[in-house]
């Protein structure tokens, strides 16, 4: 027994300290209890940010391997034309990677859409996500490696690749757009679009 409580005894009695003892074992249990088993849904959570992780290949960004963000959504650029009702903003997230990098598919959905876009898209596709209905266009999409409309998916499938060479073009980015329902096999216009994130916390993408 500890000094403390020797002395506690003297002081006070047996019956207090015994009251003291009971109250410190109170108090030091609290951390196990605090540590104890995770809760089953909090469980679930995690296992599943597990797996989300997991089935998208390492060395990806935003699904695109190698790729990193050039350029943001709604960020200004002066003399932007693709903006809405011309407001010069850039309606959607440009991922860059090298020419040929792969895009893997975010979750399960088919393609609506498919095309080629000299003005703007160029190579693209739209794809549609019955879970969460919203729609994603990807644009800048390597010749001939995109899947073809009606095609379904189921995340980490391979979607396209980067780097449009049709007219000589060589874009190293893929541009994403998204919105909200099923937009077809029309690409989303800068007036339709919502933020891409949304639609990546959607369907429970780690941000």
């Amino acid at each position: 027994m500890s000094s403390y409580l020797l002395s506690r005894i003297r002081r006070t009695g047996a019956l207090s300290a015994v009251a003291g003892l009971l109250a410190s074992a109170l108090i030091g249990a609290a951390p196990a209890v605090a540590a104890g088993p995770v809760h089953p849904s909090s469980a679930a959570k995690q296992a599943s940010a597990t797996s989300v992780r997991a089935s998208l290949p390492a060395g990806t960004w935003w699904g695109v391997k190698n790729g990193r963000t050039t350029s943001a959504y709604n960020q200004y650029f002066p003399g932007y034309q693709f903006g809405c009702r011309g407001d010069q903003r850039h309606k959607g997230v440009d991922v860059g990677a090298p020419t040929g990098s792969r895009s893997y598919a975010w979750g399960r959905g088919r393609v609506v859409g498919r095309g080629y876009d000299p003005g703007g898209y160029n190579r693209w596709i739209q794809v549609y996500f019955p879970s969460v209905n919203m729609s994603l266009t990807l644009g800048h999409l390597l010749d001939g490696s995109e899947l073809r409309v009606g095609t379904s998916f189921t995340r980490n499938t391979v979607w396209a690749k980067v780097g449009t060479k049709a007219d000589g073009l060589n874009h190293r980015h893929i541009h994403f757009r998204a919105a909200r329902g099923n937009h077809g096999a029309s690409p989303i216009g800068p007036c339709e679009d919502m933020n891409p994130f949304i639609l990546w916390d959607a369907l429970g993408l780690p941000s």
